[in-house]
C-alpha cells in the first residue's frame, strides 16, 4: 500500500517528458499495478470493513486515474513514428469518439433530460443555482458540498452527469482537482465541466481552460449569464422568458 502510494504521487509530479526515464515494459508494469489498485478501490468503496480507510482511498482514486491517463499518453508515443514523437507534447489531441458522441447527444437533450451535479460548499449558492436551473426546465440536479463528495458522486452515478457546475476554491479538493478526477474517467470525457468562481484573474482562467475546463461563470451569479453559458453546450436550454 505504501509503495503504491509513492508510485502514484511520484507519477503525479513527474512531467510527461521525464517519463523517458522508464522503459516501455516498466511503464506497463506500473500501469497494470495501478489499474488493479483502481479496480479494487472501486469495487470495495461500499465495503463496511474498510470504512476507516475510505477517505484515504477516495483521495487515492483520482490520483490513480490521472496517473493512468498520463501513462496511457506516454505509452502511445512508443508506437508512434519518430517524427511524430518530437511534437507529441505540443500537438493538439484528436477529438475522441466519446467526445464526438457526447456532442451529438447534447444537441438533442431537452432541458428535463439533462443530469447536473452542482458542487459548492456554500449552501446558498447551491440553492441559487438550483433555482436558476429549475426556471429553465432543468430538474435532474444533485449536489455535493466538497470535492471528495463530488468525485464520489460522479463515480457512483449511473447514468453519468451531462453537466458539472463546480466551485473553484473548496476545502479538501479544489474545482480543478474535481475536474482532473472527472476527466481521468473515460466515460466522463464528454461531460461539460464549468467552474463557478470568484476568480477573475485572466491567467488562472486561461490555464484552467487549457487544462480542459469547458467554461466558467463568475460570482456573483446572474441567471441570464449562467443559462446562456449552459445553452452554448445544450441548445435546447432556454431562459424562462424565451420558452
Amino acid at each position: 500500500m505504501i509503495a503504491l502510494g509513492y508510485i502514484v504521487k511520484g507519477l503525479m509530479v513527474i512531467s510527461r517528458k521525464r517519463f523517458s526515464m522508464f522503459t516501455k515494459q516498466e511503464l506497463q508494469v506500473i500501469g497494470k499495478t495501478l489499474a488493479q489498485k483502481r479496480d479494487w478501490i472501486t469495487k470495495n468503496l461500499n465495503n463496511t470493513e474498510i470504512e476507516k480507510a475510505k477517505a484515504q482511498l477516495m483521495q487515492d482514486l483520482p490520483l490513480i486515474e490521472s496517473a493512468l491517463q498520463k501513462l496511457s499518453d506516454k505509452l502511445h508515443t512508443f508506437d508512434a513514428p519518430v517524427n511524430e514523437r518530437i511534437n507529441h507534447y505540443i500537438s493538439p489531441k484528436a477529438v475522441s469518439p466519446i467526445r464526438q458522441a457526447a456532442f451529438g447527444r447534447r444537441q438533442e437533450l431537452l432541458s428535463g433530460q439533462i443530469r447536473v451535479l452542482v458542487v459548492d460548499d456554500d449552501q446558498l449558492i447551491c440553492e441559487l443555482i438550483n433555482a436558476f436551473l429549475r426556471a429553465s426546465g432543468i430538474y435532474q440536479v444533485d449536489f455535493a458540498n466538497d470535492g471528495l463528495k463530488a468525485i464520489s458522486a460522479m463515480y457512483d452515478a449511473n447514468p453519468i452527469y451531462d453537466l458539472v457546475l463546480c466551485d473553484w476554491n473548496m476545502p479538501t479538493k479544489s474545482g480543478i482537482d474535481v475536474h482532473n478526477a472527472m476527466r481521468a474517467a473515460e466515460r466522463y470525457l464528454g461531460t461539460v465541466f464549468m467552474l463557478v468562481t470568484a476568480v477573475t484573474e485572466a491567467k488562472q482562467i486561461r490555464a484552467a481552460i487549457e487544462d480542459g475546463v469547458d467554461d466558467y461563470v463568475v460570482k456573483p451569479l446572474e441567471q441570464d449569464k449562467l443559462i446562456k453559458k449552459i445553452a452554448r453546450f445544450f441548445p435546447q436550454v432556454k431562459l424562462e422568458d424565451e420558452s
